[in-house]
């Protein structure tokens, strides 16, 4: 039985609570969100826009991109913002080969969150915190 799992678990911006993303065997795990302080005023599209500039540095911090996404999972405060969650969302894979995705409506942990996300991607890293 493996004991120590840090030669095959790469792990980024180690918190007490979790990590910002987690890379195994080639492939990336993490969950993205608007920027920080959430600004309950902007819009669901203005929201999806910043969350996914943050997407873009994660991606590329665990030695992938956008082309590299396997699975989205999108979860929406209200399932009003979908279609302006959708126009950001299909300008920003417009161009490749979209990735396989859900979307669903939830309460999410802050009331100014209007989408948050979940993304697995083909992944190169190697390095660690």
């Amino acid at each position: 039985m493996i004991q120590d799992f840090s030669s095959i678990i790469d792990r980024f911006g180690i918190g007490s609570r979790g990590s910002s993303a987690v890379v195994h065997q080639g492939t990336g795990y993490f969950a993205v969100t608007p920027q920080a302080p959430y600004d309950g005023d902007l819009s669901t599209a203005e929201q999806t826009r910043q969350l996914l500039a943050k997407a873009e540095a994660r991606l590329a911090e665990i030695g992938s991109a956008r082309q590299g996404l396997i699975f989205c999972a999108i979860i929406l405060a209200d399932m009003d913002g979908y279609a302006e969650m959708n126009e950001v969302w299909d300008a920003w894979v417009s161009g490749m080969a979209p990735p396989a995705r859900a979307c669903f409506e939830a309460r999410l942990a802050n009331p100014n969150l209007k989408v948050e996300m979940i993304m697995v991607c083909a992944a190169a890293s190697t390095n660690a915190e």
